[in-house]
């Protein structure tokens, strides 16, 4: 058996036990892992960081997704930045969108995905609502002229190639692309070990955009376990979206994890240790 180690802060280091590699290679990008785990299933590693697992994928996912598009009232198209494992294709898809741009700077990742991990896009990429472009995120949204409902910033932890997607010039850039009621929320962080990422996303945001916020998920597999999103919206406040609102919008929307409930529970910021 092996282990993976990632260095998740001073100090502080994950480990986890696999029971075999199955995939291990380098890209233009970065070095790619597939993994299995007894208690995780197959999951996806990039230098050296657990991106998703077959287990609890869905909670991060579908947190990520679902209450953008359930925030804005009549989303019709959405960009997404990163998420090369298809998850967050996956779940957008399964709103009455009329297209998803998915731009994914890494052609590596979707491919060890779709070949190892196929559970988690489902038929997603095959989906003729889908249009998936391989290139650089930021330089995308630098020169894109099509406007979008909702963006959704599923990228690595800044290094390595995600690093450009967390920076006030690239949230900037996205907000010239959204409609004028239109929202953005990135993955920002584990609440426990990357506090100052999870501040410094806000901080970026809020030049930006009226409202801004984070919420929070249970994310198993990932550094201390309370995984954040922070969200900059035009006009529409996802704190103000009635449980009702959700039940009628989730209607013909099939989640495991998110409803009215953790819509709700995921706002309100869990209590932390001192120091945290």
């Amino acid at each position: 058996m092996e282990w993976i180690v990632d260095l998740v802060g001073p100090g502080v280091a994950q480990a986890m036990q696999v029971d075999a590699i199955l995939y291990d290679g380098r890209s233009a990008f970065q070095r790619i892992q597939v993994a299995a785990s007894r208690l995780f299933g197959r999951m996806l590693v990039l230098d050296d960081a657990i991106q998703t697992t077959e287990r609890d994928e869905y909670t991060y996912h579908e947190m990520l997704v679902h209450l953008p598009l359930v925030t804005h009232p009549s989303p019709r198209r959405a960009l997404i930045i990163g998420g090369g494992d298809g998850g967050t294709l996956e779940e957008s898809l399964k709103h009455p969108l009329q297209k998803v741009t998915m731009v994914e700077i890494d052609r590596d990742v979707v491919e060890v995905c779709r070949r190892f991990l196929p559970g988690i896009s489902g038929a997603a990429f095959e989906d003729p609502r889908t249009r998936l472009l391989v290139e650089d995120g930021i330089a995308y949204v630098r020169t894109a002229r099509e406007r979008f409902d909702v963006i959704l910033v599923d990228s690595t932890d800044p290094k390595g190639p995600g690093v450009a997607l967390f920076s006030p010039e690239f949230y900037a850039a996205c907000a010239t692309l959204l409609s004028d009621d239109g929202l953005l929320v990135a993955q920002s962080g584990s609440l426990l070990y990357q506090r100052d990422l999870t501040e410094m996303v806000r901080r970026h945001l809020r030049t930006v955009f009226p409202i801004v916020g984070t919420y929070w998920a249970p994310v198993p597999a990932y550094p201390g376990v309370l995984w954040s999103f922070s969200y900059g919206s035009k006009r529409f406040d996802p704190g103000r979206v009635t449980g009702d609102t959700i039940t009628q919008r989730l209607t013909s929307v099939q989640t495991r994890f998110y409803g009215p409930a953790t819509h709700a529970a995921g706002l309100l910021p869990p209590h932390m240790p001192p120091g945290c």
